[in-house]
């Protein structure tokens, strides 16, 4: 009975729970790419010059020694006037795909040497970003002709000399393939019925191409006589041209040191009249300054006397009016007895007769001051 019990209770509840549905995702399966384009195929990839990633343009114009799977940088042969052209690209993506581990160049340097495991499948976006190359006319073939001149047979065969050089991007990232109902996340997609999924971020790697051409070939399409016989003559026509200019310039030399002789001569003579003219100079100077002292001191002698007869005529103008005054006052006095006297100058009378005429002279005195 409680089983009974049990098991309807259980069936209540369920039927009470709404179905859970699953959703399922749709994805658009995707091709991997079957093969890298034939012209980036045909580049020569070595191994030994990953150290040259960046600085492609010091490996243009080197010589190479290649024994079997080893390189060896030699020598470099560039003219200095004319170094390596250089250029710099960001979009020539060469190839975009995906790839797995039936891929025909999986692990190969040309991709960076990316393997891909089994179950797993590669991202790859390679991309060409620099490029150093010589002009036929910037190779210095005397200097390689004469280098070349005590190198042996066998050995030519396995020197090139680097034409141009090419650095390149290889961009990958690794997508796992999806087990059964396990999680997804990130980058997903399907390939033959199987997902795959990444949430890994692109890992960038380095390689470098070359252009190169062996020493043998590069001498045979040269003739090395007639270059070092041309270069010769015109080396020693470098040299009598050298020659005759420096003797053009060393008469040149003595032109211009007898130009400066000449000049030095003008210039002393002309700093002799010149002194002598200075000479005079300072003693009409000096001269001058003593009239001029001199014309000075008469001026202010001049107006000192100016000042003086200006003086000497005010005072002979005022004694000459109080001369006049004098005649023409009258001067009318009393004396104490009421007699009256008027004189024109108190000087004709003396003080004794002005008493006798009883006048008080004390008074007429303070009068007269």
């Amino acid at each position: 009975m409680r089983f009974f019990l049990t098991l309807c209770l259980t069936l209540l509840l369920g039927a009470s729970l709404p179905a859970q549905s699953s959703r399922k995702i749709k994805l658009n399966p995707v091709s991997l790419g079957l093969d890298l384009p034939e012209s980036y195929k045909q580049r020569t990839f070595i191994k030994g010059l990953a150290g040259f990633v960046n600085k492609i343009d010091q490996l243009v114009g080197a010589m190479i020694l290649i024994d079997e799977n080893k390189t060896t940088v030699l020598t470099r042969f560039v003219r200095q006037d004319k170094p390596p052209i250089i250029t710099t690209s960001t979009s020539d993506v060469i190839y975009n795909a995906k790839i797995d581990s039936k891929f025909k160049f999986n692990g190969a340097y040309s991709i960076a040497s990316t393997k891909v495991d089994r179950d797993a499948i590669q991202e790859i976006i390679i991309t060409d970003i620099g490029h150093a190359f010589l002009p036929e006319d910037y190779i210095p073939y005397v200097e390689i002709c004469r280098a070349s001149g005590n190198v042996s047979t066998e050995t030519r065969k396995k020197t090139y000399y680097i034409r141009s050089a090419k650095l390149t991007t290889v961009y990958t990232r690794t997508f796992q393939k999806v087990a059964g109902s396990a999680e997804v996340s990130g980058v997903v997609f399907s390939v033959g019925g199987e997902v795959y999924s990444s949430s890994e971020q692109f890992r960038v790697d380095y390689i470098v191409s070359v252009d190169i051409v062996s020493l043998e070939k590069l001498l045979s399409l040269q003739n090395c006589n007639e270059l070092i016989n041309s270069e010769e003559l015109a080396r020693r026509e470098r040299a009598e041209q050298a020659r005759l200019a420096a003797q053009k310039a060393d008469e040149e030399k003595r032109a211009r040191e007898n130009e400066l002789n000449a000049a030095k001569a003008q210039v002393e003579d002309l700093k002799s009249v010149l002194s002598q003219h200075i000479h005079k100079t300072e003693s009409m100077q000096s001269a001058l300054q003593d009239a001029q002292e001199k014309e000075r001191c008469a001026l202010d002698q001049l107006q000192q006397a100016i000042r003086q007869a200006d003086e000497m005529a005010h005072r002979a103008q005022m004694a000459q009016q109080m001369a006049e005054n004098k005649e023409n006052v009258i001067l009318t006095f009393k004396n104490k007895d009421g007699k009256v006297l008027e004189i024109k100058n108190l000087d004709e009378l003396s003080q004794d007769k002005l008493r006798e005429l009883g006048f008080d002279v004390e008074v007429l005195m303070r009068g007269k001051e």
